[in-house]
């Protein structure tokens, strides 16, 4: 069973995701980026499937803004789902950036809900994330709002000690 989800993963990563799905992403990381969020999560949820399917790498940094947009409308349960899809996307392509950024917003949502051990795990893991980062010089890229594939990633801003504390590791 295992060789056969090994399979499919590999298959899965060979097939390129539809070109109107990559258009779509990128209209939505423009429409997010210049302040329409509103529009962005409509085109983000609208690609995200077939991003999915294809393996693509841009369905890591979907999941994440997407998780930020929930957080910032204050739906917190929706914000945990693609904060947790986005980690399990960036794990599987061993992208830390990806991880780290999403490991940071996920401590943020977290303390936000009062869940102070899961805060505290998840930022901890963060900021080894972080220090790792840091070691291998690749930090700069992601404060400058990246994740390790070059995607525009949007950060919840740290409004508590637990998680400001990363920016200074």
């Amino acid at each position: 069973m295992d060789a056969l989800r090994m399979w499919r993963d590999l298959a899965r990563k060979e097939r390129p995701p539809p070109k109107q799905a990559l258009e779509q992403y990128r209209r939505a990381i423009d429409a997010g980026f210049s302040d329409d969020w509103e529009r962005a999560e409509e085109l983000l949820a609208g690609s995200l499937e077939s991003l999915e399917a294809a393996g693509a790498p841009e369905a890591a940094a979907a999941n994440h803004n997407l998780a930020v947009i929930h957080y910032e409308r204050g739906d917190t349960d929706g914000a945990v789902f693609h904060c947790i899809r986005g980690l399990f996307l960036y794990n599987r392509a061993q992208d830390l950036g990806g991880l780290y950024a999403a490991l940071r917003n996920m401590a943020v949502i977290h303390h936000s809900r009062g869940e102070e051990s899961l805060a505290t795990a998840a930022a901890r893991e963060a900021a080894r994330a972080r220090g790792e980062l840091t070691a291998r010089g690749l930090l700069a890229e992601l404060e400058a709002g990246r994740d390790g594939q070059g995607e525009p990633l949007k950060l919840i801003a740290a409004e508590n000690e637990a998680v400001s504390h990363l920016e200074a590791v």
